[in-house]
């Protein structure tokens, strides 16, 4: 880490209000950063992902003074999802206060600034938070936790099903020069027996450093969409997202990225107790010089568990893909059950792939695989399509979505599922 980060980074945080009550976790983990540093290649998990050459600049450069939008124009100007959802607006990573869509439904869900969890919800929120994604385990994380803004905690209440998503729309305040820099920080917990969807939709530029812990308490059910569909030409983004499970609980993720220059998904789910279950699903579909890395981790520490990924990647142009994804299953973890699948179709001889689907295993009465393919568009296939009318663009685009398909269909949400079909044809 150079001196001239290390200053800009001390910087920021001496303006931190030392009378937060989180003010100790925040100092806590930025000696933790300080300890690490920006993780190179040498790190097996950013081994093809060089954030520490790439993202110096954007932490020592100056932000301006005055931005282009006020953040109230920003969230005016917000178009949503065309789906039928419960709007979140999230400026820089804090709250908009323009749209409250949720005042009717507090019995059942709470949206709240980490200072109003701290004072409405004291226990349930310092039960969790920075407990699952640890400033130790990870630099970024360690970022995120000294430096976050504001945070987001949304309390699911126990037995409340929600009836609609809740869309928490990522966007920056202004288009800015030089980019700026932002840590958003999110913390879910989900009650027993409840039921609820959360879909995060990117819009952002410059460097986004975001992470999020996500809790599972008896028997609820959490679908968690990660649309990085929009995101613009020049944005760089590490998102973290922890998971922890509780009995017969279960967790579907979704992960789209087909937008952004660079983007490093971090993933990991704890089953921590007998009967939980975690399906994780993705889909990136990169294009010109894109670099996306997806990471990944389920670790199994209780008997009867269950897991299953599925990761699809379509490589064009120059674009680079990677795909780490590794499952723990701990001694304790009899009887479990865990598939891990990587798919990637290269369109380019000019792209560029690394896939390391990975198990280590204690247990010995359990039924585990995993496994990658890389592959070309079948030409026989293309030939036929173009054989009844098909122009070999559209042809190209049709094997591209029968591709997709298979993740593609795990989306519980129709209107979400169609508006992502849509645009990717368009890649």
């Amino acid at each position: 880490m150079t001196k001239a980060l290390q200053k800009a980074l001390t910087r920021r945080f001496d303006t931190l209000d030392s009378a937060h009550p989180l003010y100790t976790v925040r100092q806590q983990a930025m000696s933790d950063f300080e300890k690490q540093g920006l993780p190179t290649a040498q790190e097996e998990s950013y081994k093809y992902t060089p954030f520490a050459s790439l993202l110096p600049a954007y932490f020592d450069s100056v932000r301006p003074n005055t931005p282009v939008q006020t953040k109230s124009e920003k969230a005016s100007s917000v178009t949503y999802h065309d789906i039928d959802a419960h709007p979140i607006v999230l400026l820089d990573g804090k709250i908009s206060k323009v749209h409250a869509p949720l005042a009717d439904k507090k019995h059942a869900v709470q949206v709240l600034t980490f200072q109003e969890a701290y004072q409405q919800q004291h226990r349930a929120f310092l039960a969790h938070f920075s407990k699952h994604a640890q400033s130790k385990a990870d630099a970024f994380v360690a970022l995120n936790t000294a430096l976050f803004d504001e945070g987001v905690f949304v309390h699911i209440a126990d037995n409340a099903v929600i009836d609609k998503p809740l869309l928490l729309y990522h966007c920056m305040s202004a288009h800015e020069y030089p980019p700026s820099v932002t840590y958003p920080r999110l913390l879910v917990v989900a009650g027993k027996h409840s039921q609820a969807s959360i879909i995060s939709s990117w819009q952002t530029e410059g460097f986004t450093n975001a992470v999020a812990e996500i809790v599972l308490q008896d028997n609820a059910r959490l679908d968690y969409c990660t649309l990085q569909t929009n995101l613009g030409e020049q944005a760089y983004q590490v998102n973290t997202t922890q998971c922890y499970q509780a009995q017969h609980s279960t967790l579907n993720t979704y992960t789209f990225t087909w937008s952004g220059a660079l983007v490093k998904n971090n993933l990991s789910s704890v089953i921590d107790a007998a009967y939980g279950e975690t399906n994780m699903y993705g889909l990136y579909c990169l294009r010109k010089q894109q670099h996306v890395d997806n990471c990944t981790r389920v670790d199994h520490r209780k008997p009867y568990t269950y897991s299953n990924e599925l990761y699809k990647g379509i490589m064009m142009d120059e674009s680079t893909g990677v795909f780490n994804g590794k499952i723990y299953v701990r001694a304790e973890a009899q009887k479990t059950h865990a598939f891990q699948r990587n798919d990637n179709l290269v369109l380019s001889n000019n792209a560029t792939l690394h896939t390391k689907p990975q198990l280590e295993i204690w247990a010995d009465d359990v039924k585990c695989s995993h496994g990658a393919t890389t592959g070309q568009i079948d030409r026989e296939q293309l030939f036929y399509l173009q054989t009844r009318g098909l122009p070999e663009n559209a042809a190209h685009h049709l094997l591209k979505q029968a591709f997709a398909h298979e993740v593609m269909e795990k989306i519980p949400l129709a209107t979400l599922r169609t508006q992502l079909h849509d645009s990717l044809t368009t890649q």
